[in-house]
């Protein structure tokens, strides 16, 4: 097996066990176990379970990012591309709850563990995910932000935090789907038609079919 491939074998174990063991049940064996590996192949790819932790918030971190991308190509407005971009999460928490669960878990393990590390550095990784996708949408629609966008990236990771524990404890999806239009609305007032000249992104996955 490929290591790419393996590696995110053992990820994709590493986050069921999690959602349903918490992360005191994701030992190494349990793991390994889940994806069907021997205990060494965990070793061999992941220099402890740290590293493993670290790679699954990475790894759904991406997934979320890269699919927000997507939706968000397809907008004409900054409002719209925001929307869009939000409602492309709710859509991942209803195929695949435990993702949100093994992250939550994560994040909840890491508190009382490591009160002033771990968890800061996890939510690190989703400000700087949502700084990202704001300049992304921005500059394909051909906008600025008159907010510090770093600022914006906390309300916006503020937002996905609430919709997440709101949804997994009521799978109210419309309901999600109203606070994404809300935030959507909410962020786009803090931003104004950008300079003419300025040219719009064209998606990585637009060009890539353009070869």
């Amino acid at each position: 097996m490929p290591p790419d491939q393996r590696r995110d074998e053992l990820v994709a174990a590493a986050v069921r066990v999690i959602a349903r063991s918490g992360v005191a049940g994701a030992t190494t064996r349990a793991v390994a176990a889940e994806a069907g590996m021997p205990l060494g192949a965990i070793h061999s790819v992941f220099g402890s379970q740290d590293d493993l932790m670290r790679a699954v918030v990475q790894a759904v971190t991406d997934e979320e990012r890269l699919t927000a991308e997507i939706r968000t190509a397809d907008a004409t407005s900054l409002e719209a591309a925001l929307r869009s971009g939000l409602e492309s999460y709710v859509d991942l928490l209803e195929a695949d709850p435990q993702r949100e669960l093994a992250l939550l878990e994560l994040a909840l393990f890491a508190r009382r563990q490591d009160p002033d590390g771990q968890m800061r550095d996890q939510w690190r990784t989703y400000y700087a995910t949502a700084r990202d996708l704001l300049r992304y949408a921005a500059t394909l629609t051909r906008t600025e932000w008159t907010t510090p966008v770093e600022a914006l990236a906390r309300h916006l990771v503020a937002v996905l935090d609430g919709m997440t524990t709101t949804w997994l404890a009521d799978h109210d999806s419309a309901a999600a789907r109203e606070t994404a239009a809300f935030a959507a609305a909410a962020l786009a007032a803090h931003a104004r038609p950008a300079h003419a000249g300025a040219a719009p992104v064209v998606p990585a996955t637009q060009e890539a079919g353009r070869c």
